[in-house]
């Protein structure tokens, strides 16, 4: 038998024999495995590169609830064969190796031929929270973390994309006056930064950026802001590399709360953007798009049309005239995670398609992402945490080939070196 094989089979028999843990804790010990344990885990994010193997990074938790002590940090694991199987066995990569809460990351990789790759999120550490990059020298051997935020003051769930020149623009919420969204650049992979630039420019709060940059290098960004009195989505644009951005215009239309936006953009340049909006006692998934690089966006449609619905996270993916629009319902009845399919450029969508099987005793699905590899296959990996019983979980992964038949969700666990 294999080596990796038996590894895998002595493990599965070790996790059958342990006693049960209690519902809660963050980090679960491994029996049978010298200080190993199983990281509980949230906030993942799935990318590919042109060769098809996919990237997968999470929050994880490295200290158990009974320590009471935070311990997160953010790990990546990889895949060379299409999602069969992973690298995070027997240890798992720690990327941000710190002694606060690292949180919420997000990945990128250049198109090149020997791509490399970079990663922002942000961390108690320094005291404040504050945004850090994470770049490659060479594939997937990262630097150490690099502390970006150019102040004292707050950096919250920092967003970035890369340029065709590898350019990157990199987006978070700023607390240092108020809260606003924050806008920075790299023109050497990384090296430096840009002076920080308001995007916002809003008399209220903005918050919860996004970012994507279009097939001309021209440079999209939404976020939420209340200084209408209501949260709405708002969006600007660069058509100058990032030099200049229009005034904010408001997407989202109607009374209700419109929040986490999400942005993408496919490779003919059609933009397409997402958010949960509160409409007649629920939350919904409402979509809409634009055709001229953001010169005017479509009336926005309601997407999940959810009986009592709270519809929350929408992401989108897109390959050719497929768009796919993700999220998690948290009603009561239903707390699963749900993809959309449009086969016509976001002209229309068929009915949600159900991805997850969480416990709805127990927990639900939630934070979902998404990506499409070269061949169309459609990879999925969301948070259940109907095992564990919190906001915390574990990763489950699904994929399709026609957005509408997926394989029966499996996981990707995290395992830490204690």
């Amino acid at each position: 038998m294999p080596k990796r094989l038996l590894r895998f089979f002595l493990l599965f028999l070790a996790l059958l024999l342990a006693p049960r843990l209690p519902v809660g804790d963050r980090l679960l010990p491994v029996a049978g495995a010298q200080a190993i344990g199983v990281g509980a885990q949230r906030a993942p994010c799935i990318i590919v590169d042109g060769k098809d193997n996919l990237y997968l990074m999470m929050s994880t938790a490295t200290k158990t609830a009974a320590e009471r002590t935070p311990g997160s940090q953010i790990f990546f694991t990889q895949s060379a064969d299409h999602g069969a199987t992973w690298d995070n066995f027997p240890v798992t990569r720690n990327l941000s190796n710190s002694n606060g809460e690292a949180f919420g990351g997000v990945l990128a990789v250049t198109k090149a031929n020997k791509p490399k790759f970079f990663a922002v999120y942000h961390d108690t550490a320094p005291g404040p929270t504050q945004a850090f990059l994470l770049r490659t020298k060479k594939g997937t051997k990262f630097r150490a973390p690099k502390n970006i935020t150019p102040h004292n003051g707050g950096a919250f769930t920092p967003r970035l994309a890369l340029d065709s020149g590898d350019n990157v623009h990199v987006v978070w919420g700023d607390t240092l006056t108020g809260k606003r969204v924050a806008y920075l650049r790299s023109t050497d992979m990384g090296a430096s930064f840009s002076d920080l630039v308001d995007l916002s420019r809003s008399t209220g709060n903005a918050f919860e950026p996004e970012i994507a940059v279009a097939p001309d290098d021209s440079i999209h960004v939404v976020w939420e802001d209340d200084a209408s009195g209501s949260k709405a989505i708002m969006y600007t644009r660069s058509t100058d590399g990032g030099a200049n951005f229009s005034t904010p215009t408001q997407l989202s239309q109607g009374a209700g709360a419109a929040v986490e936006s999400y942005i993408a953009i496919d490779t003919t340049g059609r933009i397409y953007v997402s958010w949960s909006q509160e409409m007649e006692g629920a939350v919904q998934a409402f979509f809409t798009r634009s055709t001229n690089n953001g010169g005017s966006f479509s009336t926005p449609v309601n997407l999940s049309q959810a009986a009592n619905g709270d519809v929350r996270k929408t992401v989108i993916t897109t390959f050719q005239d497929r768009v796919y629009v993700a999220y998690n319902n948290d009603n009561d009845r239903d707390h699963q995670a749900y993809v959309l399919q449009s086969t016509d450029a976001g002209v229309s969508f068929g009915e949600p398609v159900q991805v997850s099987d969480a416990n709805r005793n127990r927990g639900r699905a939630h934070s979902v992402t998404m990506v499409v590899d070269s061949r169309g296959t459609l990879h999925v990996v969301w948070v259940d945490n109907s095992v564990l019983g919190n906001e915390e979980g574990f990763l489950q992964y699904s994929q399709s080939s026609n957005g509408r038949n997926f394989s029966r969700p499996v996981q990707i666990l995290a395992y830490v070196s204690k």
